[in-house]
């Protein structure tokens, strides 16, 4: 029988993906704006190119775009800091969760524990959690600071299941990940759910599949979990 449940951040909560690419459009026009010898659309390409290379929670990702173009120090810095606001200012526009999480959370609560196993460092995974709301939702947040590993790392479910006093078939865990959420939680024996509107790709392995967070409360009824 499944006691808690539990999930994956951006991009099975919060869409993170959306928030990514229109606060990387502003910072691209703000560089274009303030001088910086680039049409926006390239601006944007090298943006990702960065998060590609970097990581998708890299810090210095608009200094490495604006490097190589060997600026006076005072207008790379005006340029870079630039982008930082406009992607800031997108970024609080943005960063929403999905339709009818909040609801779905508060009927889940009433019958499961439930909690948080996100990749993204402690303070951004706070942050997001802030700006979207839904900071009190859950009974804990694990981020990749609580055990330095990412998933499928075993470390970060079996730190949820000592928090919850549970062995891994009482769990089931909601992400968007095939590789890194359903593979992870899946060989340590939860159940596993994929957020598939969150995910480009077309398969998992997982044991239930959602459209949208709002057809989960549904497949545990229709599970009798």
């Amino acid at each position: 029988m499944i006691k808690a449940i539990l999930f994956d951040l951006d991009n099975t909560l919060i869409d993170f993906l959306t928030f990514k690419k229109e606060a990387a459009k502003a910072a691209a026009m703000a560089m274009v704006e303030q001088g910086l010898e680039i049409d926006a659309i390239t601006a944007f390409g090298k943006i990702f190119s960065v998060y590609d290379e970097k990581g998708i929670e890299y810090q210095k990702t608009f200094f490495e775009v604006i490097k190589p173009f060997n600026l006076e120090i005072n207008k790379a810095e005006r340029i870079q800091q630039a982008a930082i606001q406009a992607y800031l200012r997108k970024k609080f526009e943005t960063l929403k969760p999905y339709p009818l999480v909040k609801p779905v959370l508060a009927k889940l609560r009433k019958k499961y524990k439930i909690g948080i196993v996100t990749d993204a460092p402690r303070n951004k995974a706070w942050q997001r959690l802030i700006i979207s709301g839904l900071e009190n939702e859950f009974d804990f947040v694990i981020t990749h600071d609580d055990t330095m590993k990412i998933k499928p790392n075993p470390s970060p479910f079996y730190l949820a299941l000592e928090k919850l006093n549970l062995l891994a078939p009482a769990c089931l865990f909601v992400g968007d990940n095939p590789d890194r959420d359903i593979k992870g939680a899946k060989e340590l024996g939860m159940m596993t759910c994929w957020a598939r509107y969150g995910s480009m790709r077309k398969n998992s392995d997982a044991d239930i599949e959602i459209d949208s967070i709002g057809e989960l409360v549904k497949k545990l009824e229709e599970l009798s979990l």
